[in-house]
């Protein structure tokens, strides 16, 4: 092309212009044109079937347009005035790579079509006027230039990588909402980063990037609205030395044009996709205001339901929204960045019938990658679960970690804590002996409630109704239920329930040795079995050190002092009003717990106390921890 054009007499204004366009996509290229008659051609590469340009004035008048449909398009117009012209590129169909250049007929003209030319044309920073400061900053348009930092001044930072090294400054003026693609490629440990209006003021910074994908590379892409921004070329600590720095402005569409195009939602049929190649259309009350890039899909809900979407990614932080008009960020319904999978981001709740937007989106900047996008609609009523129901309940015969969903589950209990109108799934505990029964809900999706009962739905039997339970119980049949904290509060769980046989602790406390005042003892922990939980031995479902238990009797009121050596491990030292578990939780019986008086391997308690009995634990903080120790009774 270039050898035709020549040989027809033409003269290339500027370098040559390259880039990279999805279809549907645009780019728009400055040429700053003399008074002349011009030619701009533009070459698609590999995977262009129809590439069209425009021309237009300084003032956005088009001036010819391509009418070709093919992987190469061409428009000639006669300027009448010097300026500042735009080509537009547009990737009608297929995608990839292009290469643009206007053409005279030998006329002089402002010479420089600032896009991302051929190396070999690239301006050096010098050339530009401006010193690189926020004070004067070196100008910058679309295109390839060459710089060093070594000849700038060391007087900011990044957020994502403090430093002291030299910089340049860049100024970039942006018309309109555009997509910005600043690459870095140095020949040291190179930061870019990217502040609007203030270009002294560091909370002024909008991205920020180091090693992409290399510590001799950095890369900012985010979309902007209009505005006046600077781009400084940076180094990690103290680096500075030469680089070649390649920035890209690409039209950003219309959000209503996106909407209009979004695919639609339908429940149970869950969508493969990925954000690359997309922008950042909108943001959100969640997830670090939602700033990746996203893709908008339409659902259509027939009548008030239940409804649960689920993002799922293991390339991006997942962040999914809902709007009531896809064009309006204060018609956002909900916003979820967290799901029960740590690569899930899920929405639950109750919707009403009409139609709404849907935005798969990411937490970060810049971030882009592949996902799956699943909805789910039941009615709001819901259709029946396993365990939804007293004679269903699911059994539960020893400790595990349960995974379960209410989402389809109908309402038939709850608890004096919550669970009214809201779905339910009840388990059944059946215990042979006496034992210390624990739940928690580690992970949701919805809010839930646990409640505790003897008989499956009776309130007055209720043992006890909490986000976490904790209970000493005799043998016998008990019923837990997961329950929505609301109506709307449902999804899947992930219940800890654990259940240990208390029985040694009723052995051991049948006739615990007596500790007499001024009496020091010593023993071992070892072998002596786990009977025990103290509030201070760390958290209840990793406390599993061997204990052993001690009783005092007191005639009188009198202030008790007990000190514990435990050489070697760390001890922990509990008093006990009773020595078997009693009450609501097994905590209800201590009255002090110590760990770590003077070092993980010393524990003291010093507490008045009414005449009495009382009981003395010695165990070990979180598990395995056992040993030799010395316990010492005294006032």
């Amino acid at each position: 092309m270039q050898g035709t054009l020549t040989a027809m007499g033409l003269v290339q204004i500027g370098p040559a212009q390259r880039g990279a366009l999805a279809e549907g996509h645009g780019a728009r290229l400055r040429l700053d044109l003399a008074a002349q008659c011009v030619t701009v051609v533009v070459v698609g590469g590999d995977g262009v079937r129809d590439v069209d340009v425009t021309l237009l004035d300084p003032s956005g008048k088009a001036l010819g347009h391509d009418t070709t449909r093919d992987a190469q398009a061409t428009v000639r117009a006669c300027v009448d005035a010097s300026g500042e012209y735009v080509a537009v590129v547009q990737m009608v169909a297929g995608s990839g790579s292009f290469v643009a250049a206007a053409w005279s007929s030998g006329a002089s003209g402002a010479s420089d079509g600032h896009g991302a030319p051929d190396a070999p044309d690239a301006p050096d920073a010098s050339d530009v006027k401006g010193d690189g400061t926020c004070a004067s900053p070196l100008a910058l348009t679309p295109g390839s230039t060459t710089g060093t930092t070594t000849s700038g001044e060391s007087g900011h930072y990044a957020s994502c990588a403090r430093n002291e090294a030299r910089e340049l400054v860049y100024k970039l003026e942006v018309t309109q909402r555009q997509r910005v693609v600043v690459d870095v490629a140095a020949q040291f440990d190179s930061v870019v980063y990217l502040r609007k209006g203030e270009c002294a003021d560091p909370k002024a910074e909008i991205a920020c990037n180091d090693d992409a994908p290399n510590a001799d590379r950095s890369k900012i892409d985010v979309t902007v609205d209009p505005g006046t921004y600077y781009v400084f070329v940076d180094g990690l600590n103290r680096e500075a030395g030469p680089f070649r720095m390649t920035a890209a402005l690409e039209d950003v569409p219309l959000l209503a044009d996106v909407c209009r195009r979004a695919r639609v939602l339908a429940p149970g049929a869950p969508i493969a996709a990925t954000t690359q190649a997309g922008f950042d259309n909108a943001n959100a009350s969640c997830g670090r205001g939602a700033r990746g890039l996203d893709a908008p899909y339409r659902f259509d809900l027939g009548q008030r339901a239940r409804v649960r979407i689920t993002e799922h990614s293991d390339e991006v932080v997942p962040v999914v929204h809902l709007r009531r008009v896809c064009t309006d960020e204060p018609s956002e319904v909900a916003c979820a960045d967290t799901g029960v999978g740590t690569d899930d981001a899920t929405f639950v709740g109750v919707l009403n019938a009409g139609s709404y937007t849907v935005f798969a989106d990411t937490r970060d900047r810049e971030a882009s990658g592949r996902y799956t996008l699943r909805a789910e609609s039941v009615p709001e009523l819901g259709t029946g679960a396993p365990g939804d129901g007293c004679g269903d309940a699911i059994p539960l015969t020893g400790s595990e970690k349960v995974t379960g969903d209410t989402f389809f589950a109908r309402d038939d209990v709850a608890g004096k804590c919550g669970g009214a109108g809201a779905p339910d799934v009840i388990y059944r505990v059946e215990l042979a002996r006496r034992s210390r029964v624990s739940a928690r809900i580690d992970d949701e999706e919805g809010r839930h409630v646990l409640h505790l009962a003897r008989a499956c739905g009776d309130r007055g039997l209720e043992l006890g109704c909490a986000t976490h339970l904790d209970e000493a119980l005799a043998a016998g049949v008990y019923f837990l239920t997961v329950d929505g904290l609301t109506a709307d509060g449902f999804g899947r769980y992930v219940l800890d329930f654990r259940v240990r046989d208390i029985g040694g602790q009723e052995t051991a406390c049948k006739n615990p040795p007596i500790l007499a005042l001024g009496q020091r003892v010593s023993a071992v922990t070892s072998g002596a079995g786990d009977k025990f939980a103290t509030s201070c031995g760390g958290r209840d479902d990793a406390q599993a050190s061997p204990d052993r238990v001690y009783k005092i009797v007191l005639a009188t009121r009198a202030r008790v002092l007990l000190e514990l050596t435990t050489p070697g491990w760390d001890g922990v030292l509990a008093l006990r009003r009773s020595c078997v578990d009693v009450g609501a939780t097994p905590r209800a019986s201590e009255i002090e717990c110590n760990n770590d008086a003077d070092g993980p391997n010393k524990s003291r308690l010093s507490t008045m106390l009414e005449a009495g009995t009382y009981f003395v634990v010695v165990d070990g903080h979180g598990a395995a921890s056992e040993g030799p120790f010395t316990l010492e009774y005294k006032r």
